[in-house]
């Protein structure tokens, strides 16, 4: 870990002793003599009893390449780090009222003050009438007869407070050392835990999607339900996964640590209030757009399974979808419509492929054709339309359902189809007119609205 971490902070000779000191000899030497440490170097050779010419294969330095600490991922001109508030105690100031570290009181402070400053002044001239002589020699010790050391004259003031009545009592500091803990422990004020981001999404947005991306699966399911009366979220379970994996990053520190995973917001550069962080968006109209060519590609080339797999993929998205304006809006709601179709209408067509594949008796003959016109009337992409009508004019022509056929056939002829198969259309208008009647009794009526 200690060589890790010089690694990451590019110190040098921290790198080379943690080399030396676990005896890896020859690369604290190649670092030391790469870098530069030519002293360290020469120290390190003359330990492991190697001799300069010894040393070959040695890299220029000239080549060498500094390790520096990679570029933080998060970078930020300012960290507002939180700070404590911490009340201070009784013990905390200081009982004098002059500056900070004064022995006594100020001059010019109060009247009190100028006269107990102008007081001290005094005692200074004042000795001669309090006894006390400067003259005296103290060394000499004259007074009284005895000589008088040093000692005994600068000795320890504690030594004369005993006729003052001051005693140095233990359990006094002990019991002020405890009021003192006990009053810093009073006024200490824990730090209150901030928000979260996935908490500041939950709060700051009333979309399903957003709550998705926060985790708030309960809270999006309630407005899902509330907002578009979903009761059953089987079908989008996949599509909650996908929008929670999403909206969030993983960042690998280290082989022994765990993973960062960081939230991916949908407007960094221009949120700077916690309130105006969201979530990053996965699905949106443009993606939608994208979706539905992809459906038509798959329909336009019969890959009906594919097709299906998509429509009902963008039509679960929908849901999810948040746009700005009105004509954004309209256009959801268009792409909601077309994918529900195109579902309703491509179900029917594998049900119809499936029953052909099955054996060929009159039930599953009139099922055939049932569902052939059924999938004419599905509101698709008019090339799509085309070729549903084609199918179902031959389905019905080769059933002997003549009067479904000439409906099928005219109907194609008036979306101008290509001249070859207008031409074909318009012939088996001409065969279906001479025999206007169908062999098998199907359930359908051209005229019913189908809505």
């Amino acid at each position: 870990s200690r060589l890790q971490g010089s690694l990451y902070l590019g110190d040098v000779e921290d790198r080379v002793r943690v080399l030396r000191e676990s005896g890896q000899l020859s690369l604290a030497y190649l670092a030391a003599k790469t870098h530069g440490l030519v002293e360290e170097a020469e120290a390190i050779r003359e330990a492991a009893g190697i001799e300069e010419a010894d040393i070959v294969g040695m890299p220029s330095p000239k080549s060498a390449v500094l390790l520096q600490p990679a570029t933080p991922v998060l970078r930020y001109a300012e960290l507002d780090w939180p700070q404590l508030h911490v009340t201070k105690g009784i013990f905390d100031g200081k009982f004098s009222f002059g500056d900070k570290g004064a022995a006594g009181p100020r001059v010019g402070k109060s009247r009190v003050a100028d006269l107990a400053a102008a007081a001290a002044v005094d005692g200074d001239e004042a000795g001669g009438a309090w006894d006390i002589d400067d003259n005296d020699d103290i060394r000499d010790g004259a007074a009284g007869g005895h000589a008088a050391d040093d000692a005994d004259l600068l000795g320890d003031e504690a030594e004369g407070e005993g006729g003052w009545g001051i005693d140095d009592d233990g359990e006094l500091d002990a019991e002020i050392a405890a009021e003192a803990t006990a009053a810093a422990a009073a006024g200490f004020v824990p730090p209150q835990p901030g928000l979260s981001e996935l908490e500041l999404w939950s709060r700051n947005s009333q979309l399903a999607v957003d709550q998705i991306a926060a985790g708030n699966f309960e809270r999006a399911m309630k407005l899902l339900r509330d907002q578009v009366g979903i009761s059953s979220f089987d079908a989008l379970k996949p599509a909650f996964l996908e929008i929670y994996t999403a909206s969030r990053s993983i960042l690998t520190m280290a082989l022994f640590s765990e993973a960062s995973r960081i939230p991916i917001r949908r407007n960094a550069s221009d949120a700077t209030e916690p309130s105006q962080f969201l979530p990053v968006r996965m699905y949106n109209l443009a993606s939608s757009m994208e979706q539905l060519q992809q459906g038509y590609r798959a329909t336009t080339a019969a890959k009906f399974d594919e097709a299906l797999v998509l429509f009902k993929q963008l039509l679960l998205s929908l849901i999810f979808v948040a746009v700005e304006t009105t004509e954004d809006a309209s256009e959801v709601k268009q792409l909601l419509q077309i994918s529900r179709e195109y579902v309703i209408g491509i179900s029917i067509e594998l049900e119809r492929a499936t029953v052909a594949k099955e054996e060929a008796t009159e039930e599953n003959s009139v099922r055939l054709v049932e569902l052939a016109a059924y999938f004419t009337h599905c509101q698709l992409r008019g090339d799509h339309e085309k070729l549903a009508l084609r199918l179902a004019m031959n389905t019905a022509y080769k059933h002997k359902c003549f009067k479904a056929a000439g409906e099928f056939a005219q109907r194609l002829v008036d979306l101008v189809p290509a001249p070859q198969i207008a031409d074909k259309a318009r012939k088996m208008i001409t065969i279906c007119d001479r025999q206007s009647r169908d062999s098998l009794p199907i359930d359908y009526d051209a005229r019913n609205p189908f809505v």
